[in-house]
Parts: structure tokens; sequence; C-alpha cells
């Protein structure tokens, strides 16, 4: 999807967000960011990283939205098969997440009719019935009760969640997602 947001043909771009998503660059500070990340983190020091304690890290601040190895919320994408191997994928999804926002897990704005708003993800669509994925549950939603259904560019999953850890827990969730299999929770036989 990047290779094709730089070719930088407008009808080329337009197409791909309405099929693909959104693609766009990251500001000078999003990169900055990831470089001072990707310095931090050497591949000698990720050598020196506890994988349990990165699955809890993992546990508390992904898996309520992410699955990995089957665990989790399928909120957002699975991770076990995405490009996770790599550090800059990570740190570039992690950083800016909306960066790159696939069409299914574009985030919407739905203004009902007796004031609430709510954002979450569409799920499914029919004449009468818009369900809404929340950070915390499915919400049918009858389409009668609806003012209006707004788009987003932006990812349901909030910036800055690395700069909420210690050096430690980074290194140790970066190497956890980074691993080939699955590892034991902290005190686990």
């Amino acid at each position: 999807a990047r290779q094709i947001a730089s070719l930088k043909d407008a009808s080329l771009s337009n197409r791909l967000a309405e099929i693909w998503g959104t693609v766009r660059s990251s500001d000078a500070a999003r990169r900055a960011t990831v470089e001072r990340y990707r310095k931090e983190m050497s591949s000698e020091r990720l050598a020196t990283a506890d994988l349990s304690q990165g699955r809890q890290v993992f546990s508390q601040l992904c898996a309520p939205c992410h699955r990995l190895y089957g665990v989790g919320a399928e909120i957002g994408p699975d991770l076990t098969g995405s490009g996770r191997f790599q550090l800059d994928y990570l740190l570039e999804n992690l950083v800016d997440p909306s960066a790159v926002v696939p069409a299914d897990y574009r985030m919407v704005s739905i203004s009902l009719k007796d004031g609430r708003v709510l954002n979450g993800i569409l799920r499914k669509q029919t004449d009468r019935i818009v369900t809404l994925q929340t950070q915390g549950e499915m919400t049918p939603l009858e389409r009668a009760d609806i003012s209006t259904v707004e788009p987003s560019d932006q990812s349901m999953m909030p910036e800055g969640m690395l700069d909420t850890l210690s050096a430690d827990q980074a290194r140790n969730l970066l190497a956890y997602l980074m691993a080939t299999k699955q590892v034991p929770l902290p005190g686990s036989p």
C-alpha cells in the first residue's frame, strides 16, 4: 500500500483509499520517535529481553484489542501473521498507528438522534442495522436512530503507547512481538 501511495498518482491513491484504506506519511516528530526507538532497540539489546515479561506487557497493553498466537481480542488486526518480525514495521505501527489504516479497521464516528456520539469500527451493515465495534463491545444500532456516520482516517489504536512504558518494558514487548513462538507468562511453568 505504501508503494502504491508513493507513486503519487491521485486517481490510484483515491482508489487505494477506497478499497484498501488510508496510507499517509508520518510527520517529522513521529519519524524522529521511530528513529530514537530504532537506535535504542538494537538487536543486541533485544536479545537481552525477557520474553515472558514482554508477553505480560502485551496482555495488558495490546491484548484488549489484538490477538497473537490465538490470545487476545479481535477488535484490531490479528498480529500473528503480520510483518511483526521486522523492528521497523513494529515501530512504525506503534508510534504512528494511523499512518496505515486498512479499510476493515477504519474508525467511524456515529452521531445518534438522541445526541450520543459513538466511535468504533463498522463490523456489519444491513438495511436496518449497523453494528459498531467499540473498545468495549459490539453495538447494534438501528439505522433509524442514526443521524450521521462520519468515516475517519484515524486508527482506534492510540498514539504514544510505547511512551507509556519503561525502556525495559518496551524492549521486552518488542522482543516478544518479534518472537517466533509463544512463551509462558511470568510465573507459569
